[in-house]
């Protein structure tokens, strides 16, 4: 740090910051030779909330987070600090002790001055006290605190240890995706090192799946193309070393207005040890210019790259579903944990998988084993059809795939949820009242209303998951039309012994295989999230993570119908006995907009009912055998076949816990933006057979709700 701690660079770095311009030389001076310079790396705290009050800050490169702390260390009141802004001049003229904890986000270089030093600056430079004044008046005036953010950056590094993988592909068609789903500044950079060979013994040698391809444009030379779709720079990079120490140096090489993001392309030697300790303030100069910053880096694992996976956001790391790839990405993993210790996030390090082949077949069990981590999404294979858009500038060129291929629809997804912009459906239970939910999908098809994930309880989780896995509402409505034939739905019912449950369930588990297959929720193409509930414990359980069959399987146990799902200590039954509507469960995923449906009854709707069926039995039992002997014979026979569904046991625990799930629908509802509730007076839970009435039902309360969809979806 003795370049930074001279006189002359403390002046420089002075000279630099927005709260001391338009001040003259002599002041300036007077400034620097009171300033001390620090380093600070990611996750340090610079002060603490409720510590007495010392030195006046300014941030020159890197950025900090600033918070309170309450109750059970939970953080408020989150803002952000970037380069040039400055903090702790609340404490210092009013003596209170620090309210906000202030935590370094990226390596940083702080600019700090002493309380008492401080007031003597202000003694000597009486227009800098002014300035100060002005500025505190108007954020106490706004109700601001000590800090105020102009914007919160986002910093996203895409890395594979694997040639081949796709990485590239994927970081630049994710930063795209951003631009286009927020509107708001992005920048693509590419850094790439200058040898083309990887370092002995990185365990990174694995090759790529073939060569480079696409005329004479020139590939990157760290990077084997992905399938003749890798970005290709047609000039050549910027020397990292020769930029990395100054801000402006690093935007003046920034390439605008050729693509919808902005780009930057730069090289460095993975020996330059010095490198290391400066990447971070490379990555952090963009924060504050942009609002998503999204980095590719090159295969090698290296000190460098190391270092810049610890300074970014979010983490995604790119693999094909090789038993060799999954275990590299493992070590990645392993690295990761060892360098951030306790600041290591599951959620800010994701995993995305590209198959070798066509499909994706691994089961949960084979990634489990093979990874020992969960996957947060499965790209499609890149098919040379889907390739429409070519994208070429006077610096980058690649080929961008169509906006309805299953590759561009997955980025668009994992886009929408880092720009916060996501989607969420929650498709709530009520036995056969939920293959309603068909007529919502129906209208969003149509519309092309965008959902990014799904949450489902009970018959909510079966349509979620038929749509999920990709039937679109014309092929799940054939589906549940097989119940019209009462006697399908007959074939459902394997009785047992009523000890735990009318029916065993056996066959329903068979009808999930049927159109389920042997699919895990990894492999989906919207995310799911089935909701279930654990009698032994008392808690709610929300499955994301193996057989979509056995997920669905317990979310459906309908107590005294279905019988419960045994497994280990664990007694699983329907989710919607306690959580019918399970907004909750996107709402603590940070979704921000969420459509809910709900078909449950009111108490009003019930009363209905009863006397709707009271007036038609009525009606049913004045019809003489002699004027209509066949009719007569199908409503005795009818009643029959279903007196064992008919308020027997099953019945009035089904009704009892409607009457409960449907208070809690309504608070889960408060949750929700939109919320479609039907009227499907006149059927009954058991009713699986009337589905051309429940689908039209919910069709036209979702097409009422349409202006409120679409005004949700287009609000930024």
């Amino acid at each position: 740090m003795s370049n930074l701690s001279s006189l002359i660079n403390r002046f420089h770095l002075v000279r630099q910051i927005p709260i001391f311009a338009g001040l003259s030389w002599m002041d300036l001076h007077k400034i620097a030779r009171k300033s001390v310079i620090s380093e600070h790396k990611k996750g340090d705290i610079i002060c603490r909330q409720g510590e007495p009050p010392d030195f006046f800050y300014c941030v020159v490169s890197g950025r900090l987070q600033a918070y309170t702390t309450g109750a059970g260390g939970r953080k408020g009141d989150v803002d952000f600090i970037h380069r040039g802004m400055h903090f702790g001049i609340v404490s210092i003229l009013t003596g209170e002790n620090h309210t906000m904890t202030f935590e370094v986000l990226n390596d940083s270089i702080i600019l700090k001055i002493a309380k008492d030093d401080f007031q003597t600056v202000l003694t000597d430079i009486p227009q800098l006290g002014l300035r100060l004044s002005q500025s505190l008046s108007k954020r106490i005036r706004h109700g601001k605190h000590d800090v105020k953010s102009v914007f919160e950056s986002t910093v996203i590094a895409v890395y594979s240890p694997v040639q081949g993988t796709g990485s590239s592909t994927y970081a630049v068609n994710l930063a795209l995706s951003i631009q286009k789903e927020t509107k708001k500044n992005v920048i693509f950079i590419n850094i790439h090192a200058n040898q083309t060979q990887p370092p002995a013994g990185t365990g990174t040698e694995t090759p790529g799946t073939g060569p480079a391809s696409d005329g004479d444009v020139p590939p990157s030379p760290d990077k084997t193309a992905e399938g003749g779709t890798s970005p290709r720079w047609k000039t050549a990079p910027v020397n990292l070393d020769e930029i990395v120490d100054g801000h402006e140096k690093i935007l003046e090489r920034v390439i605008k207005k050729e693509l919808p993001v902005d780009l930057l392309n730069v090289s460095f030697s993975p020996n330059d040890a010095a490198l290391k300790r400066r990447i971070g303030l490379f990555v952090s100069a963009f924060v504050g210019d942009y609002h998503y910053v999204v980095v590719d880096l090159p295969n090698d694992m290296d000190d460098i790259v190391l270092e810049t996976l610890t300074q970014a956001d979010l983490v995604h790391l790119v693999t094909c579903d090789r038993t060799n790839d999954l275990e590299s990405i493992r070590k990645v993993v392993d690295h990761l944990e060892n360098a951030l210790r306790e600041k290591f996030r599951e959620e800010r390090v994701r995993v995305v998988v590209r198959p070798v082949q066509d499909k994706i077949y691994l089961s949960f069990e084979d990634i489990n084993k093979r990874l020992d981590y969960r996957v947060y999404a499965a790209l499609e294979n890149l098919q040379p059809a889907e390739l429409t858009q070519r994208q070429d500038s006077a610096h980058l060129f690649f080929l961008q795939t169509g906006p309805h291929s299953e590759y561009s629809k997955t980025v668009t997804r994992i886009a929408r949820e880092i720009g916060g912009v996501s989607v969420g459906l929650a498709l709530g239970g009520g036995a056969a009242l939920g293959i309603a939910h068909i007529g919502v999908l129906r209208v969003l098809e149509k519309e092309n209303i965008p959902v990014d994930i799904i949450a489902g309880s009970s018959m909510g989780a079966i349509i979620a998951g038929l749509w999920a896995i990709g039937k679109d509402a014309a092929e799940i409505e054939k589906v549940a039309r097989d119940f019209e034939k009462r006697k399908n739905m007959m074939a459902l019912l394997d009785p047992v012994v009523p000890i735990s449950g009318l029916i065993g369930g056996r066959a329903i588990k068979y009808w999930l295989r049927k159109n389920f297959g042997g699919r895990t929720l990894y492999s989906t193409r919207i995310p799911l999230k089935f909701i279930a509930y654990d009698l032994v414990r008392r808690e709610e359980l929300v499955l994301e993570s193996g057989p979509l069959v056995e997920a669905i399987r317990k979310s459906i146990a309908i107590p005294g119908v279905i019988e419960p799902v045994v497994e280990k200590d664990r007694l699983i039954i329907d989710g919607g006995v306690l959580n019918p509507l399970p907004t909750n469960v996107l709402a603590s995923r940070q979704i921000k907009k969420i459509i809910a449906v709900n078909v449950l009854q009111s108490p009003h709707d019930v009363c209905e009912n009863f006397a709707l069926e009271k007036d038609a039995a009525l009606k049913e039992t004045r019809i003489p055998f002699s004027d209509a002997p066949w009719q007569f014979l199908k409503i005795r026979a009818l009643r029959f076949l279903l007196r064992p569904l008919r308020h027997n046991i099953s019945d009035i625990i089904v009704r009892t816990l409607q009457a409960t799930e449907y208070v809690l629908a309504e608070q889960s509802a408060q949750q929700a933006d939109v919320v479609i509730h039907p009227d499907l007076v006149g059927i009954n839970w058991f009713e699986l057979y009337k589905v051309e009435e429940l689908i039209k039902r919910v069709e036209e309360a979702a097409r009422k709700a349409l202006p409120e969809i679409k005004k949700l979806v287009e609000a930024e």
